[in-house]
């Protein structure tokens, strides 16, 4: 049988793979390389902006540069950030023996240690070297090297700082501001820092009050154009073997709002369940559902972290996006509790780029996966007294009731029943005689939720 690869990829694009659009971008931002200017490229979350700058270092490397990429999410002090600095530098400059010989010694802080994998390949890390003190002048030092490392390239070193705003979470990131911004200003290399949480990143460049005030050109990343990412799924697709129709990848990028990775999700999950053949709008409702459940670990993890006045807002934007959150009307109908908790909780949120405001002014969702996700887990339902138990996969448990009809339904591998009128408490004793045989296992206490929709949206 042969297998068929999935084309729409919902990890970081890679070198060789299809990169929609962006071609304008790309291009300036690779002017500004060569240039040896400093950039900002605002984004949200999961917006596709990590593959944009591996392909603007791919692109950077093609034409005889060196490029560089530390990763510098969560990091959690300036240590770590200045070992995950010196790694991405060691890998950059392993692409070539000789380069390698001649800059890695420049970083001073650290030693590079090369590592023979199972299947053959070689992995770089960093160990420090014990020349320099820890914390901000370790840092300061490794940075400092980029310089020494650009200095001596044809071209100027181009370095991209992903999620560069997390080190001003840290306890002493004042300092660190202060020290990066002392060494980077001088520099002949490149600097493109980026980053997910916008308000923080663009606070750090934007504020007179902050270290790096004016130190670099801000950019956002703009969206897909819809036609041209509608074409670039189709091509994608029939490069696979399947052929679909305009007006499913027309449909696909509306629902998911242009956002590029729950287009790739949902096209995806569509994919996967309809290839070869074409897909309908049945099919595409479907995959819209799997894409949003897929999510559910990554989307629960972030609406437990929040405070529940921010997990209430959260809800209300899901349900009702608005320009005006704090307006008493708007606040009663999703019972919210005080102007200033609203208010709070705003702040919190898009500070984390969970929400963000458009050019009207309306307060909804970034992650439109998301705003699916809660609509469907938590909206539209009334509830009744009792339990929801949820069953192991092998014997799923599902409890629903159509809104057009008295009954109330629920089923398992091992039971499957319907009846007009079936009383809570008859509810939970059979749940208990499934709980005894070993069938069913409370997963989570819930009340019993009277559904507006079908048994896809039960428990």
């Amino acid at each position: 049988m042969k297998v068929v690869r999935n084309p729409f990829s919902k990890t970081v694009i890679g070198d060789d793979e299809p990169l929609c659009n962006q071609k304008d971008l790309l291009a300036a931002l690779t002017m500004e390389a060569h240039s040896g200017n400093n950039n900002v490229l605002l984004a949200p979350r999961r917006a596709g902006k990590t593959s944009l700058a591996m392909r603007l270092a791919r692109d950077y490397r093609s034409a005889g540069g060196l490029a560089t990429i530390a990763d510098l999410s969560a990091v959690p002090s300036a240590d770590a950030a200045a070992d995950r600095i010196a790694t991405a530098i060691f890998a950059a400059l392993s692409v070539d023996n000789k380069i390698f010989t001649k800059l890695s010694r420049l970083v001073t802080a650290f030693v590079p240690i090369i590592t023979m994998n199972a299947d053959g390949s070689f992995s770089v890390s960093a160990s420090p070297s014990g020349l320099v003190k820890s914390g901000i002048d370790k840092l300061v030092s490794v940075v400092a090297s980029l310089d020494s490392i650009s200095s001596n390239s044809k071209t100027p070193l181009l370095v991209i700082f992903d999620e560069f705003q997390d080190l001003a979470q840290l306890t002493d990131s004042v300092q660190i501001e202060a020290a990066l911004r002392t060494t980077i200003q001088h520099h002949k290399g490149s600097y493109l820092f980026i980053g997910s949480r916008r308000k923080l990143l663009r606070d750090m460049f934007e504020s007179p009050k902050r270290a790096f005030y004016r130190g670099a050109t801000t950019r956002d990343l703009p969206l897909i154009d819809p036609a041209e990412f509608s074409s670039y799924l189709v091509a994608l697709a029939e490069a696979s073997g399947a052929k679909w129709p305009h007006e499913i990848a027309d449909s696909i990028i509306a629902t998911a709002e242009s956002h590029t990775y729950s287009v790739t999700a949902i096209a995806h999950a569509l994919f996967e369940a309809t290839a070869p053949n074409s897909p309908n709008k049945e099919d595409l409702a479907e995959a819209v559902k799997t894409a949003a459940i897929r999510e559910t670990s990554l989307f629960m993890s972030i609406y437990e972290a929040l405070s529940p006045q921010a997990r209430m807002l959260l809800e209300a934007l899901a349900a009702e996006p608005t320009k005006h959150p704090m307006a008493g009307d708007y606040m009663s109908r999703h019972k919210l509790t005080t102007a200033g908790t609203v208010r709070k909780s705003l702040t919190s949120l898009v500070n984390s780029d969970h929400i963000a405001s458009d050019e009207n002014g309306l307060i909804s969702l970034t992650d439109p996966l998301m705003t699916r996700w809660l609509n469907t887990r938590w909206g539209k339902r009334s509830m009744l007294r009792g339990l929801v138990i949820q069953a192991p996969a092998r014997n799923r448990l599902r409890l629903y009731a159509p809104a057009t009809t008295p009954q109330q339904c629920y089923e398992t591998d091992a039971l499957q029943t319907c009846d007009n009128k079936i009383e809570i408490g008859a509810l939970k004793a059979r749940v208990k005689n499934l709980m005894n045989e070993g069938s069913a296992t409370i997963s989570y206490r819930f009340s019993v939720f009277l559904l507006t929709k079908g048994p896809e949206s039960g428990s």
